[in-house]
């Protein structure tokens, strides 16, 4: 049977498996399950993320679970079973003699090499949907994270631990791009979020009690420290106008 078949199949048993306990899956039943796949201990890491986009936790015990990091982005599952699956073929010579010499740091070598792994990069970058970085910025990122790699294969165990540890620092660096990408958006929209409501504040309060209010009396009017408040208005950019304080300049 085709090698990529039997691959996806084992990986269709890891989903039932965890299926049957709750979405829960320990370490030691994805090694058995996938014990007679040629794999080196650097895929492992990488099937785990593939199960963590399936809402699949990975545990070290039944009694442990492990938090299991978000995708930033929505990955395409189809992509991933493609790089799994990919993982696992066998080297070809040429594929082999490369890497072995790169390991070993020939320059000429890691050159290739990093050309060859061009072209997936730009793949993986295509595949996140919904994300706030653009696929070109993520083309960058998979590009260090590439570089990074670069400089850590020599002496690794084998050519086919150095290609699971490209293609992981490679999505790793997407993934923690588009993770940052995230929380700043979600910090900013906390900012947008605040100043609003002391916006509504202060109109409310001056509604109250018929004249300009100052910071002092919007603090009392919030139970909020007086510092935090003018944090808030410089953050505004001068479009909350208070007593004393005309456009928070």
């Amino acid at each position: 049977m085709d090698h990529k078949i039997i691959f996806r199949e084992l990986l269709t048993d890891l989903k039932n498996a965890a299926d049957k306990q709750s979405g829960v899956i320990s370490k030691a039943e994805v090694h058995e399950i996938l014990k007679n796949m040629p794999l080196e201990e650097e895929h492992f890491s990488f099937i785990y993320q593939y199960l963590s986009s399936l809402s699949i936790q990975v545990v070290d015990s039944k009694e442990e679970v492990l938090e299991q990091p978000e995708l930033g982005g929505q990955k395409s599952l189809s992509l991933y079973i493609e790089e799994l699956a990919g993982l696992t073929e066998p080297l070809s010579e040429n594929e082999q003699r490369l890497m072995r010499d790169a390991m070993q740091g020939d320059e000429e070598a890691r050159k290739h090499l990093i050309e060859s792994y061009l072209p997936l990069i730009c793949e993986i970058a295509g595949s996140y949907e919904g994300t706030d970085v653009l696929p070109e910025d993520l083309i960058q990122e998979g590009n260090l994270g590439l570089l990074t790699a670069m400089k850590e294969i020599a002496g690794m165990e084998s050519p086919a631990a150095c290609r699971a540890h490209i293609v992981n620092c490679i999505n790793r660096a997407m993934e923690q791009a588009i993770g940052q990408s995230q929380e700043k958006r979600q910090l900013d929209e906390g900012i947008v979020s605040r100043v609003n409501h002391l916006n509504e504040a202060v109109h409310n309060l001056e509604r109250d009690l018929e004249h300009k209010v100052s910071a002092e009396e919007l603090s009392a009017y919030l139970e909020m420290p007086l510092s935090e408040i003018r944090d808030l208005l410089r953050m505004s950019g001068d479009q909350i106008e208070l007593e004393g304080n005309e456009k928070n300049q």
